[in-house]
């Protein structure tokens, strides 16, 4: 099973059945902070439903194909943080992830991407993560500035959101430009 202590505050660990209640209750207390960038938020309705999350992920990687780890900050359930998928084929991946609006400006959701990029290029052996965010989501768009990443392009009204639809700003880092990279600090 996945698990990462980044240091003394922060770990990463694969999302199991046992933590459906805490998931549920952050997602839950957390709505209006979610909703206006994250379409799945609405859909998640009951305890049930994030159990129902939780057992995909889980058989996502069971097929090889991504993982979904829970972020906990000094014990804390803080967010959510995984790969959408594995692309073996072209060698690579997209990572995805959210954080309670608690828990913003520690440097949090930085440390967790910069762990999971090194995990993609070390453990995995992949050459190129993608990150996607909605156009108006500077916090998220953030992150992969923060990291490195290359804007690759705009995918126009790519997203359904609560508000209407929204663009996608494609960033992109690869193996290379990543290698001796020490994460910048900043405020996710």
């Amino acid at each position: 099973m996945f698990g990462h202590r980044i240091d003394a505050d922060l770990e990463l660990r694969l999302l199991v059945g046992r933590d459906a209640a805490e998931l549920f209750a952050l997602t839950d207390q957390n709505r209006e902070h979610l909703r206006p960038y994250l379409p799945w938020v609405d859909q998640t309705r009951s305890l049930l439903d994030s159990s129902d999350f939780i057992r995909s992920s889980l058989q996502q990687l069971a097929n090889d194909n991504g993982f979904q780890a829970g972020i906990w900050y000094r014990g804390k359930l803080a967010g959510a943080i995984g790969f959408l998928y594995w692309n073996w084929p072209n060698s690579k991946t997209e990572l995805g992830y959210w954080l309670g609006a608690a828990f913003q400006g520690h440097g949090i959701m930085t440390r967790a991407c910069g762990a999971l990029i090194d995990y993609t290029f070390d453990e995995l052996g992949l050459n190129r993560v993608e990150i996607q965010c909605a156009a108006g989501n500077t916090r998220s768009r953030a992150i992969p500035e923060r990291l490195g990443f290359v804007q690759d392009g705009v995918l126009r009204q790519a997203e359904l959101l609560p508000s209407g639809r929204s663009d996608l700003v494609v960033y992109s880092l690869l193996r290379d430009e990543w290698a001796g990279q020490q994460p910048a600090s900043g405020e996710n």
